[in-house]
């Protein structure tokens, strides 16, 4: 799957592949721990009996590492398309359902879209011929518990490929029927929506077979499913309104929305004056603070609603503000999605506008939720009077 979530998901940076960070999200230990235990206790001593428990473990562990090799390969052949395609990939993450490759930005068009996600799952069939090749090669008189690895690897190359098939968003059938059906509308957000939809579907489908199997007493598989089928529909819902909001703030700058009378606290105030003639006075959750004309840093809610009375009346505000850093601060000509996607990463709630050492500005959260708002109600009216209009642009009486 390919994906451009803003967060950066806290993980364990592995290897660098062709300057994509390759990293594991500690989720993964679980799926890990699961396909080993799974391989070693149960697949190998059906498929292949009588042989020692260091036997199962050993081939468990190397069809465990070769399987998740695959994984990485069929997330590094989506990056290396979309590179060529000219969009940037930062990392891929290996995490408890899988891969994840992070793109910087969606396809512009559905022909860079489908050849980004058609490429994954035809990997995944190319290493399925590469493993079934290997095992027939190696294939002699005797049999060979090194012969079934190899002949799990390739079926468990194509259940994977044929999984991402499924044309539900975000797995890369559904992102290969988005390519289909923008290419026919012209809309790409009308093309998410339905892919979207279908995913969901698909997701609630997966929830409900797993209902059946914990029913049938088949418990760890049928959680499995509900799991994924959760997953999954967070993710088609959450794709969809992502591009949602990054159309919606498309062309727009940080300096056309931001605050410009911004209220300013100084650094020398105690915290009680602070929070009767600021916090409670205006109702904001954060201020700046000026030092000498110029910012020094920023106090918020969280800097003191710990503090004790005795605390909030001894202490000042430059005591237990955040000194200002380029974490807290943007260029007025950003764009509001890199500004939504600092936020994010940054874990803040509002960014000072800088232009060097001079405050322009700020921007919040909460403001760019109204801002979003108020656009999604203008596209809504504009949506309905296009459904009461008789094709032909004018209204019907």
């Amino acid at each position: 799957m390919a994906e451009t979530i803003a967060d950066q998901k806290k993980g364990i940076n592995l290897i660098k592949i062709g300057g994509i960070q390759i990293k594991l999200d500690y989720s993964w230990f679980i799926v890990f721990a699961l396909v080993l235990w799974s391989l070693s206790a149960g697949y190998f001593p059906q498929t292949y009996p009588e042989r020692t428990t260091l036997t199962y473990w050993t081939a468990g562990l190397i069809a465990a590492l070769l399987f998740f090799v695959s994984v990485v390969t069929h997330e590094l052949s989506h990056s290396f398309m979309a590179i060529s395609s000219g969009i940037k990939i930062s990392e891929i993450t290996l995490f408890i359902f899988g891969g994840m490759a992070r793109l910087s930005e969606e396809a512009g068009d559905p022909k860079t879209e489908f050849k980004i996600a058609i490429v994954g799952p035809l990997t995944s069939f190319a290493l399925a011929v590469v493993f079934w090749l290997i095992q027939n090669a190696i294939r002699g008189d005797q049999p060979s518990i090194i012969v079934e690895i190899f002949g799990y690897l390739a079926w468990i190359n194509i259940a994977l490929a044929v999984f991402n098939l499924i044309p539900g968003f975000p797995l890369d059938g559904g992102r290969v029927f988005r390519a289909f059906w923008w290419w026919k509308t012209g809309s790409m957000i009308e093309a998410t929506r339905v892919a979207s939809d279908i995913g969901k579907g698909f997701a609630i489908v997966l929830m409900i077979l797993g209902g059946v199997q914990i029913f049938s007493g088949a418990l760890i598989g049928g959680l499995w499913l509900i799991f994924v089928g959760m997953f999954l529909r967070g993710m088609a819902q959450g794709g969809y309104q992502q591009l949602v909001i990054e159309k919606s703030l498309e062309g727009t700058r940080v300096q056309d929305i931001m605050i410009r009378d911004v209220v300013t606290a100084a650094p020398d105030l105690s915290l009680k004056q602070l929070i009767a003639d600021y916090f409670l006075r205006y109702g904001y959750r954060g201020f700046p603070i000026m030092t000498d004309g110029k910012v020094s840093g920023m106090i918020s809610l969280a800097n003191v609603k710990d503090l004790s009375e005795q605390e909030q009346a001894d202490k000042m505000v430059k005591q237990v503000m955040t000194p200002i850093n380029g974490a807290m601060t943007i260029l007025p000509e950003t764009s509001l999605i890199e500004a939504l996607k600092k936020m994010s990463q940054e874990k803040v709630t509002r960014l000072l506008v800088m232009r060097g050492d001079q405050m322009m500005g700020m921007i919040t959260q909460t403001g760019l939720l109204r801002f979003l708002e108020i656009k999604r109600a203008l596209a809504n009216e504009i949506h309905r009077k296009k459904d009461e209009s008789d094709g032909s642009g004018r209204l019907i009486a």
